[in-house]
């Protein structure tokens, strides 16, 4: 009976590393598709004082492509959509120890610390969240891991002016919506992309949330003008498999919004 005991016991073990295992060979799977972490930080800006900051951003924009290895992505003012005085700022890393080294060396940085004391008295708020790319959905959609990098900055045909949108899905609770509506777009997205005939709207970057309020979904969209935003997403209606996609993820969204937004004139996108 003990020997019985033992033979299971020894099965558990095996059949618990096993899965351990698994998990962990899940999570490198994971960590290396979605080829870094994207970090966005949200900053409300007294009104009165918004130009002075993005000048004093225009200062720094060299010492922060520096610190993070040329993952400065860049600076986006709203324009419709949410507060007309937020700032967002994008930057993309290997990893957290990447952001950690990063961090540290904006602290030892003269031209950081002199910015940040400038700086902070015109912040009223500020917010930070951590998102992985969705790259079943980019892949669907032609790009490669990290693409934003270059289609932030160079835009379509070389150009990195225009009018971003960036829209945020709030799902239900669960570990399945978001697998759910990456497979979703990965079916659908091809074909609302083919009905964009002028090639008026560019997909820059899709990702969901890995720190802060969970289950959200994002997307990043560029267009030369705020009314190609309204042609593109005309001509997505007539494309079947977009349609057939929304019908999917719909039931999963608690909350969904929009905001257009300007690359700032200090941001190396422009």
């Amino acid at each position: 009976m003990f020997r019985a005991a033992l033979r299971r016991a020894s099965t558990h073990a095996s059949l618990n590393a096993r899965v351990r295992g698994a998990f962990r060979a899940l999570a490198t799977s994971a960590t290396q598709k979605t080829g870094g972490i994207y970090e966005v930080r949200t900053y409300d800006i007294e009104p009165s004082r918004l130009d002075e900051y993005l000048a004093m951003c225009a200062d720094s924009a060299n010492e922060r492509k520096k610190v993070t290895n040329e993952g400065f992505v860049g600076f986006f003012v709203t324009e419709l959509g949410g507060d007309a005085h937020e700032v967002t700022h994008v930057y993309r890393y290997d990893d957290y120890d990447a952001r950690d080294d990063a961090r540290n060396a904006m602290k030892r940085s003269e031209t950081w610390t002199a910015f940040l004391k400038a700086s902070k008295p015109m912040v009223r708020r500020q917010k930070s969240e951590i998102f992985l790319e969705a790259t079943k959905a980019t892949a669907s959609a032609g790009m490669e891991a990290n693409d934003v990098l270059r289609r932030a900055r160079e835009g379509n045909g070389g150009r990195a002016d225009g009018v971003f949108e960036w829209r945020r899905y709030q799902l239900e609770l669960g570990y399945n919506p978001i697998p759910k509506l990456v497979d979703a777009l990965a079916k659908g997205l091809p074909s609302k992309l083919a009905s964009d005939r002028d090639g008026r709207g560019e997909l820059v970057w899709m990702g969901y949330s890995d720190v802060g309020k969970l289950n959200q979904f994002v997307e990043l969209w560029r267009y030369d003008c705020y009314q190609d935003h309204i042609k593109a997403r005309e001509a997505a209606r007539s494309a079947d498999a977009w349609r057939a996609a929304i019908n999917e993820i719909a039931p999963m969204v608690q909350m969904f919004d929009t905001q257009l937004m300007r690359p700032a004139a200090a941001s190396p996108i422009k």
